[in-house]
């Protein structure tokens, strides 16, 4: 049986600081960058895997980097999430 990972989202206002958050996360921690997405209104948020430790590690890092050059919304840890929220990502 495999182990379930954590996902992480991170939302900013805006683009540039959304590529600069996913980065510094990527950088910061084993975690893979799963996707980006466009809200709307000029949010856009990505969405990073690995285990929880990496995943809270690697947004820290990302929320730090992001909001030196903008405004970061919300960032959000799910440590096991469940079939059917981990399948609406892509891969």
């Amino acid at each position: 049986m495999s182990v379930k990972k954590a996902i992480g989202i991170l939302e900013t206002k805006g683009f540039a600081p959304l590529v600069q958050g996913a980065d510094a996360a990527v950088k910061a921690a084993n975690v893979e960058l799963v996707e980006w997405r466009q809200v709307g209104s000029g949010y856009v948020s990505f969405v990073i895997e690995g285990d929880v430790a990496a995943v809270r590690s690697a947004l820290d890092a990302g929320t730090d980097a992001a909001s030196k050059i903008g405004e970061v919304l919300s960032q959000l840890v799910i440590p096991r999430p469940v079939d059917e929220l981990d399948s609406s990502f892509s891969r």
